[in-house]
Formats: structure tokens, C-alpha cells, sequence
């Protein structure tokens, strides 16, 4: 059962008071997918943020050999996150990986509930900047990696990648 513990023993919300977690509590709703359930796709337009309580999810993109996993993400991850930024369609598609259940906040009743309160806002929104910023840090190391793979794979005859 979800609570206000589990809620502050999120990255989103550990900020928040007992009581701030408890009127996030109660604009959310609990939701459970079996394995291979689709939480929406790439395109679909961005309705809410979901934390997932237990089970695993997984990111994923459409590609033309087939579904490329981007990220399996498991209890107390949260996803969805970027359409309360930028009011954006969904940027990948998130599929239950196991069976799953999740803590579904609406973005409509999340916007109006940091509108109201200041306080929430600004605790919640720092934890998220604080998120986005360590998954950009842990991209740009990705990136850096396979950049320096395919920069020494090709530097040789029959390299990983050739030079053009």
C-alpha cells in the first residue's frame, strides 16, 4: 500500500512534509499492469508522472529491427516526468517489463497542486532539477563511452566503425 513514507522515500518527493505528501497522495491513484502492458507510446500526449511502487518498467524506442530498451526502471523510479516541464507528447514508449504496479499523478492535478502551494513547488521542482540533472550527467558519460569505442575501433584497419 502506498503511504506518505513510501512517497518521501522518493527522489520527487523527500522534500515534502508528512502533510505535503498526503495532498500528493490524493490527487494520485494506484494502477497495475502485467507483464507486456503498454503505459503509453512515443507520441502519445503527456497526461501524467508515475512512480512505480513495485515491478519494473521499461523505456523504451520503436526502431526498424524492433523495440530497443533504453532503460528498465524498478521500484520507487519514477518516468513521465518531462511532460509537466514542457507540456510534450512522450518521447518513448514505457512498457510493463514484469508485472507492475505504479502511483499515477495526473499532470493537471499536480500543476494546480504546486500552483496553490508554493512551498510544494518549490521542493518538488528542486528534486526534479536535481534528478534531470544526475540522468544528463549519466548521458553524456554513455555518450562519451560510445564515442571513444567507435573513435578507437576505427582507427585501425577493419575497426568497429570506419572512417568516412
Amino acid at each position: 500500500m502506498i503511504n506518505e513514507q513510501f512517497l518521501a522515500d522518493s527522489p520527487l518527493f523527500r522534500n515534502l512534509s508528512a502533510v505535503e505528501c498526503a495532498q500528493v497522495l490524493m490527487i494520485g491513484q494506484m494502477r497495475t499492469y502485467r507483464a507486456e502492458d503498454v503505459l503509453f507510446r512515443e507520441g502519445d500526449p503527456g497526461d501524467g508522472l508515475f512512480i512505480i511502487v513495485e515491478g519494473a518498467i521499461r523505456i523504451s524506442k520503436r526502431t526498424p529491427t524492433g523495440e530497443e530498451a533504453l532503460s528498465i526502471l524498478e521500484e520507487k523510479a519514477f518516468f513521465g516526468e518531462m511532460a509537466l516541464i514542457d507540456y510534450s507528447n512522450r518521447a518513448a514508449d514505457a512498457i510493463a517489463h514484469t508485472r507492475t504496479d505504479v502511483f499515477f499523478i495526473p499532470l493537471a492535478q499536480l500543476r494546480e497542486l504546486i500552483e496553490a502551494y508554493p512551498p510544494i513547488a518549490i521542493k518538488f521542482l528542486y528534486a526534479l532539477c536535481e534528478v534531470l540533472a544526475q540522468r544528463l550527467r549519466d548521458t553524456n558519460e554513455r555518450y562519451m563511452n560510445v564515442f571513444t569505442i567507435a573513435q578507437w575501433g576505427g582507427a585501425q584497419q577493419g575497426g568497429i566503425v570506419p572512417y568516412p
